[in-house]
């Protein structure tokens, strides 16, 4: 019974992804604080401008690490599903297409560069390309672990990119940052309380039938 039990409670787990929470927290302290500074390079003209490198490298330095997290998380979350080689497989693939897909939208907006777009419509597309790649990201993720909190945040991730299109610039980095970010470290802390009482609601059981 006891084995039954601890099974139950990994699988449990597993369809509520544990990493959840941690990943969701990440990119909103990444977003709020990555786009807010790019927003503060003109946003608060005259009365204030954050030096344009220092805004760039607060926002790549944020955003690089959340992708990192996010990579390492989805690998490791493979042996968090069932513990079997094919959800390993899932979870290291869904982890590294985090690392694929960011190389590759940026290549692609470099080739786009390239063949003459300019710096006004390059400070649309960078931003609005990744979180679009995110918000897809997370309904993905929601499918593989049936966590469906991260599908519904996935797809406010696509509505709020396609909103911040038309406040253009440089509006578009406080939406990015407010409806992304602000949205994220909410959902995050739900998780984390929701995660926390679904373990303590599975150990009472344990404890229960032990």
């Amino acid at each position: 019974m006891l084995a039954l039990l601890d099974d139950q409670r990994k699988s449990v787990e597993g369809q509520m992804a544990a990493f959840v929470p941690i990943l969701v927290t990440t990119w909103g302290v990444a977003w709020l604080l990555g786009f807010g500074a790019l927003w503060l390079i003109d946003g608060l003209k005259p009365t204030f401008s954050l030096p344009l490198p220092i805004a760039i490298a607060i926002f790549v330095l944020l955003l690089g690490g959340a992708i990192a997290i996010s990579t390492v998380l989805g690998i490791r979350s493979g042996r968090g599903i069932r513990g079997n080689s094919a959800a390993a497989f899932t979870g290291m693939v869904y982890g590294m297409t985090w690392m694929l897909g960011s190389l590759a939208i940026f290549g692609f907006a470099q080739g786009l560069v390239f063949n003459g777009m300019d710096r006004d419509l390059a400070n649309l597309f960078y931003p609005i390309a990744f979180v679009l790649f995110a918000g897809i990201m997370y309904v993905i993720s929601g499918a593989i672990w049936h966590a469906v909190p991260m599908i519904v945040l996935g797809v406010w991730t696509i509505v709020v990119a396609i909103a911040a299109l038309f406040f253009g610039y440089p509006t578009h980095y406080l939406v990015l940052a407010i409806g992304g970010g602000v949205a994220y470290l909410l959902l995050g802390i739900l998780s984390f309380v929701h995660l926390a009482r679904l373990r303590n609601r599975v150990t009472r059981t344990a404890a229960g039938r032990g």
